[in-house]
């Protein structure tokens, strides 16, 4: 925390801005805090889930007053849906431009694998911590959120369904086809961080880690085969 100074009064010239550096200092800091939050936290949420993750050890990481968190996010759980949305907001917009765009539905479909994999590669944090909720049944997940990820799969069934107006699709169910590939993402995330946090493991996890771009083809490959129209 950032206080007033101390001590007998202030000259009546120069308290005015004395006061005034002291809340523009305050007021920095706390928007300074705000984004330290929230990369504690989802480091802590990625390592711990959310049970097992503390507030002060979040405020610790991010160097602040526990008092800020409660200030920007209200709560633990204001903050882990935060982590969470963030994902969502940042996927939501690119994909959603993505199916909009003027374009064959086989570019889309594409360019859609590509941004999930981009934007879940921009956070690491976020694969083991939607693995670990789906896996516990969503429990700290709120409508909102849910709409948000819904919005997610909405775009790709919408170049799905364009594609199979256009020949170049077979009528795959969007949805499964979309928990085909949305998985697979998460799965290879995960798995490249316990590879970075664990050298000694052996067999498939002590592989060799994959490029993301390498990934990005892999799947565009896959995803488009088990799509074609003359399968």
């Amino acid at each position: 925390m950032v206080y007033p100074p101390r001590g007998g009064g202030f000259d009546r010239e120069r308290r005015p801005g004395v006061l005034t550096n002291w809340l523009v200092k305050k007021k920095r800091l706390r928007g300074d805090s705000g984004p330290a939050l929230f990369r504690a936290a989802a480091q802590e949420f990625a390592e711990r889930g959310y049970e097992a993750a503390r507030v002060d050890r979040i405020a610790l990481r991010a160097r602040v007053n526990k008092a800020m968190l409660y200030y920007h996010y209200r709560s633990k759980q204001g903050l882990y849906v935060e982590v969470l949305r963030d994902m969502f907001r940042a996927v939501g917009v690119r994909t959603r431009a993505i199916a909009d765009a003027p374009e064959p539905a086989h570019v889309k479909l594409d360019t859609w694998i590509a941004a999930l994999v981009e934007e879940a590669a921009a956070r690491p944090w976020f694969p083991p911590i939607m693995l670990r909720e789906l896996a516990s049944g969503a429990p700290h997940i709120d409508e909102a959120t849910f709409a948000m990820m819904n919005g997610v799969y909405v775009a790709v069934r919408d170049v799905i369904v364009q594609g199979q107006r256009e020949g170049a699709f077979r009528d795959a169910d969007p949805l499964l086809t979309y928990l085909m590939i949305l998985p697979s993402i998460l799965i290879f995330f995960a798995r490249q961080r316990v590879i970075a946090q664990r050298k000694g493991v052996q067999g498939l996890a002590a592989a060799a880690p994959r490029a993301t771009d390498e990934f990005i083809r892999h799947v565009q490959r896959s995803a488009r085969a088990m799509l074609r129209s003359d399968t």
